[in-house]
């Protein structure tokens, strides 16, 4: 297959325009959600001062990390030069960009006041530029404007410059989610956060999970669409998630046992056995790791399709959790702001109960980030065509009258 032959999906059946619509309703929704939000007061959802992030920030470095591993494996995709890879490069390009889009949508949503999100950008005016936060602004804006700017150079078909920017996007794409584990890696206050290996783990999950989704994507996409699926891209793509995914497991092992390894320990008992532990030994480490491992390598079950696609909803959801586990946990552990025990809020293990107003924007969120890419699969051309397109346009080409009189003559 040609890596320039790309067409839109039809977008014309009954089941297109049914999708379109549960996802506006659901959009709708959130929207409601946020409106209560922003006249109300986030005190409707579950953070408080003891837990000041909710599920826009999980939701947002979630994202975060789908899009940037979708894009360094798009580029990696690219510049390897093979037709079974190449057919998916502008649907997982595409995707990229509407998840970075959905994670900025969330830190804006999450700011209160999402029509001050500008204030975030006055570098060196109204930002401390020492703050991993002022530093990661640059990062989100520079990374999603290069993946645009990507994306557009595939869609033109303008090859040298998507190599171009194919390298800077890459190179933003590790910085930006680099950047976020750093946020939380770099807190050295917070005993639950504070590791140097945060960058790393958090570039190898996205690793992980971008691969599940794009896994996902691709086998339902084209299940749909009636397209043939390469089931040799399918089994490379599942060989790259075994590797990723016992990558992370030794990061998260070594990270596990460095935090053990210190003489004050407290902290990490409690994400371990605290009454929040069942997230990481549930959704982490049984869900979205054990099962995924059985599934991947067991040989009755690493070629069957309903295993690849069980195994990569596990993953994708296990690392969900994993970043649910980071922020509300590990922030629900009280700060120690100096030696003894601390009376008051601040001194006690903070809660986090989920509203269904945080429920809603959530689903809202996510359901808009579906409908624009089911919208941008309709009107972008990122999909491979058919087989009988596909066929059909090579018999006209070879039907046409030749414009060379030589040939012609022959």
């Amino acid at each position: 297959m040609g890596s320039d032959n790309f067409v839109p999906i039809e977008g014309n059946s009954k089941n297109y325009h049914f999708a379109l619509t549960i996802f506006a309703i659901f959009t709708v929704v959130g929207m409601i959600c946020f409106g209560f939000s922003y006249f109300s007061g986030h005190h409707i959802f579950g953070s408080s001062n003891v837990v000041p992030w909710g599920m826009p920030i999980v939701l947002a470095i979630f994202l975060i990390g789908l899009s940037a591993g979708l894009h360094i494996l798009a580029f990696l995709i690219y510049i390897m030069k093979q037709d079974q890879y190449r057919q998916v490069i502008k649907v997982a390009v595409y995707l990229a960009v509407v998840l970075i889009f959905g994670a900025m949508l969330a830190i804006a949503i999450d700011l209160g006041r999402p029509e001050k999100f500008w204030r975030l950008f006055m570098l060196f005016y109204m930002n401390n530029m020492t703050s991993m936060f002022a530093i990661n602004s640059i990062f989100y804006s520079c990374y999603l404007l290069s993946a645009v700017i990507y994306l557009a150079s595939l869609l033109g078909n303008m090859k040298k410059f998507s190599i171009i920017m194919g390298m800077i996007a890459f190179g933003w794409a590790m910085l930006t989610h680099g950047g976020t584990g750093a946020i939380f890696g770099f807190i050295y206050a917070r005993e639950t956060w504070f590791s140097p290996l945060s960058p790393f783990e958090f570039i190898m999950a996205a690793f992980v999970s971008s691969i599940a989704l794009l896994t996902l994507v691709i086998l339902l996409l084209f299940k749909l669409t009636k397209r043939r699926i390469d089931w040799s891209l399918i089994g490379s793509l599942q060989g790259l998630t075994k590797a990723f995914l016992i990558g992370l497991i030794l990061l998260m092992v070594v990270g596990e046992l460095t935090h053990l390894y210190s003489t004050n320990r407290d902290a990490i008992m409690y994400m371990l056995t605290g009454h929040y532990s069942w997230l990481f030994w549930v959704f982490q480490i049984f869900l979205g790791i054990l099962i995924p491992l059985f599934l991947l390598f067991y040989k009755k079950t690493r070629n069957n399709p309903s295993s690849i696609i069980f195994s990569s909803i596990f993953i994708v959801i296990g690392i969900f959790f994993k970043r649910f586990y980071l922020v509300v946990p590990g922030a629900a552990y009280p700060l120690h702001f100096y030696p003894g025990h601390i009376e008051g809020v601040y001194g006690v293990v903070g809660k986090f109960p989920i509203t269904l107003a945080e429920i809603g924007l959530s689903i809202g969120i996510l359901s808009f980030l579906v409908f624009l890419f089911l919208l941008g699969l309709k009107y972008l051309e990122v999909m491979p065509p058919k087989i009988q397109e596909k066929q059909s346009e090579e018999i006209k080409s070879e039907a046409l009258p030749s414009s060379n009189p030589t040939s012609a003559v022959t």
